[in-house]
């Protein structure tokens, strides 16, 4: 059995790279809130103009309390992630369960997210592995009963793991 982490040199890489993703998503609903609430206030007297301004502020707001929960978590999962190679299935963890540094509201996204998605636990059996794709240098290990939604049968091994290519050759030479 070997167990795969990422360096922690790369950390701040892996977590930038996956932050930025969040951070346009956040960018994109704050710019077209403005947009939205103008079209929907077109009508109204000029002195009800506070109440988009207010809701709009409220949501950035809001938006930058996510992305600021969602940055921290991302880096505790960085510093917690390990990919399981053993015999017969390949593995990825990451157990935040005993991380002391979580506060409340971590917790309650990462006890969420771990009920719902495979985001945290995933496993794919070599005799099982449908594909494998290299997409934006990560590797996704797909099961044959794949689910898209939650992510069941899927392993993403991202590239700042340590000994990550050796990792890759591993797994296409156990695919079966």
């Amino acid at each position: 059995m070997k167990i795969y982490k990422i360096d922690s040199s790369k950390i701040s890489e892996y977590t930038k790279r996956n932050d930025n993703r969040l951070f346009k998503a956040i960018t994109i609903a704050i710019a077209s809130l403005p947009f939205l609430m103008f079209l929907i206030m077109w009508d109204t007297p000029a002195e009800f103009i506070f109440i988009p301004l207010f809701s709009i502020l409220l949501a950035a707001l809001m938006l930058g309390l996510v992305y600021l929960n969602n940055k921290k978590l991302t880096r505790l999962t960085a510093e917690n992630l390990q990919i399981i190679v053993d015999d017969n299935s390949i593995i990825r963890v990451i157990d935040l369960d005993n991380e002391p540094r979580l506060n409340f509201l971590h917790k309650i996204t990462y006890d969420k997210a771990k009920n719902i998605s495979s985001e945290y636990y995933a496993k794919v059996d070599f005799n099982n592995i449908k594909s494998i794709e290299n997409k934006n240098g990560d590797l996704w290990v797909k099961g044959a009963n794949l689910n898209i939604f939650n992510g069941k049968n899927i392993v993403l091994i991202p590239r700042e793991l340590t000994n990550f290519n050796d990792l890759e050759k591993e797994i296409n030479n156990r695919r079966k």
